[in-house]
């Protein structure tokens, strides 16, 4: 292994027990507290959330809980994808992570 290899596998590492860190709290989060932000030029954004509250920059709209469970579970998979790919990365360097 190169030396400019070392700092590139420190930087993997902690990028995957940072992500590791985020997969947990989306875990643990409860599906009412996501929410999903559009953002447009101007005030035309729209925030979608299980409160649909509106403000002076975005409308905002409730959704079902449905919607917002759907919508943690998008997020988890985008988090694990990303963690996978870390470890894929290591892997090609000669390191071995956990799955």
């Amino acid at each position: 292994m190169k030396i400019e290899d070392i700092d590139k596998v420190n930087h993997l590492i902690g990028e995957l027990n940072g992500m590791k860190q985020l997969i947990a709290h989306a875990e643990g989060a409860d599906p009412v507290d996501y929410e999903l932000f559009i953002k447009l030029p101007g005030d035309a954004s729209i925030r979608m959330s299980g409160e649909g509250a509106a403000s002076t920059h975005y409308q905002g709209y409730g959704v079902s809980p449905e919607f917002l469970e759907k919508l943690q579970r998008l997020a988890v998979e985008e988090l694990d994808a990303r963690r996978r790919s870390l470890i894929a990365e290591l892997a090609a360097l000669g390191v071995e992570a956990e799955a």
